[in-house]
């Protein structure tokens, strides 16, 4: 009987073996991430200072890459180079990349679509750019007073033409209203050590194979039961019942000094209306809602939905009192093919986000004779309202879309 259980455990220890080594080799041959890489989460991808959070340079996780400046994407010089307009896209995991699959994130085809835009930029030749250069600068979970704080101290390095935001405004229904945490000093060496290269990666694997096997009934079951846990353990009223207005307030505040951040830089600012699977015509299910709620507890399905609307109103308000062109996402990109969780893109919402950033951005191009940074300079007063009139869905621009995304997240 113990042989049998020896043998047992053997076979047992032989197939975890092989499981962790076949993960790693899928990891190395999909994302070319080494077989003894010591980044086991998003999460190692970032570090956290004095400054916010930024991103760590040449850190790579699966299919998300970081170049050498910390930003995702492609090998970019610190000094723009000449004929080239530079556009930041800053904001959180919706603009970083979620479910896409590898430069199909919107950042990446925006690059493609307003590059191949600005041959047609109604401006003389000597003015018109020779391409175009996106830089990815978000990162997951990242809120608004640190982007305020990145564009300051890291975006500002880049000599940007454009930087673009689009907001998550449901991160003010968290249980501490972003800003409420000052950022801290870096004391430590945030490099992961080797032991965490030893880190089983099947794990993962395991555990999202055997959730998309459960029925949509049962994941439901199991966040509700998670967010009943949540609320079990708070005291009454915790849970926001209603759009609380002290948390509106705040996102419209940080908001506005983030645009004058921008400001400070040289850029232009672009604001870009959220959106979400319950927009439109076509909304995601109860199931999906739920899903939301597990990430937010501390709000109902129905204040987490109404405060993000209140939060686009609030994008355009701030946008026409500060003279800021708006892109008018929500209007264009909506519906359940658009997204593959309750926020987050798949690769045909991504291209449509791009279309409509990118139509944006060509406009206030030619509004400034193809000359951004020169206008730029002039200061606020020379820029005008301008919103994004073509609001009819947008088609895929640059890469080709596909509703397939590379799910990777937990909903």
């Amino acid at each position: 009987m113990a042989k049998r259980a020896l043998v047992l455990i053997a076979y047992l220890g032989l197939f975890a073996l092989v499981f962790e080594l076949t993960a790693r080799i899928e990891d190395l041959v999909r994302f070319g991430t080494p077989v003894f890489s010591p980044y086991i989460s998003q999460t190692d991808l970032i570090v956290q200072d004095e400054f916010g959070a930024r991103g760590k340079p040449n850190a790579r996780f699966q299919k998300w890459v970081l170049n050498s400046v910390g930003t995702r994407g492609p090998e970019i010089e610190r000094t723009k180079a000449p004929g080239v307009v530079r556009v930041v896209t800053a904001g959180a995991s919706e603009t970083f990349g979620l479910y896409e699959t590898p430069a199909r994130e919107y950042p990446r085809q925006l690059e493609d679509s307003l590059s191949a835009s600005l041959a047609h930029l109604a401006c003389g030749p000597l003015q018109r750019p020779a391409r175009a250069e996106v830089v990815n600068a978000a990162l997951p979970g990242m809120s608004l007073p640190t982007v305020a704080l990145d564009v300051k101290h890291r975006i500002a390095t880049l000599g940007p033409d454009f930087v673009v935001y689009y907001p998550t405004p449901s991160q003010y229904l968290d249980e501490l209203a972003p800003g409420s945490v000052s950022p801290r000093a870096q004391t430590v060496d945030t490099r992961p050590t080797l032991t965490r290269a030893l880190y089983p990666r099947s794990l993962g694997r395991l555990r999202s194979q055997l959730k998309s096997m459960l029925p949509d009934f049962v994941q439901t079951r199991i966040r509700r039961r998670e967010v009943d846990k949540v609320l079990r353990g708070k005291p009454a009223g915790w849970q926001f019942t209603a759009v609380p207005n002290d948390r509106v307030e705040l996102f419209e505040r940080d908001l506005r000094r983030m645009v004058g951040a921008i400001r400070e830089t040289g850029a232009v600012p672009v604001l870009a209306t959220n959106s979400n699977a319950f927009v439109g015509s076509d909304p995601a299910s109860a199931d999906v809602l739920h899903a939301w709620e597990r990430f937010t507890p501390r709000a109902t399905g129905q204040v987490i939905l109404a405060f993000d609307s209140v939060g686009r109103e609030i994008v355009r308000r701030v946008a026409r009192d500060s003279s800021v062109a708006v892109a008018e996402v929500d209007r264009a990109v909506h519906g359940r093919a658009a997204f593959a969780d309750f926020l987050h893109y798949t690769d045909a919402g991504a291209s449509a986000v791009a279309a409509v950033l990118s139509r944006t951005i060509v406009g206030e191009l030619e509004r400034r004779n193809c000359a951004p940074a020169a206008a730029a300079t002039r200061g606020s007063s020379d820029v005008g309202p301008r919103a994004d009139s073509q609001t009819r869905p947008a088609a895929a621009s640059g890469r080709t879309a596909s509703h397939g995304a590379d799910r990777q997240g937990d909903s």
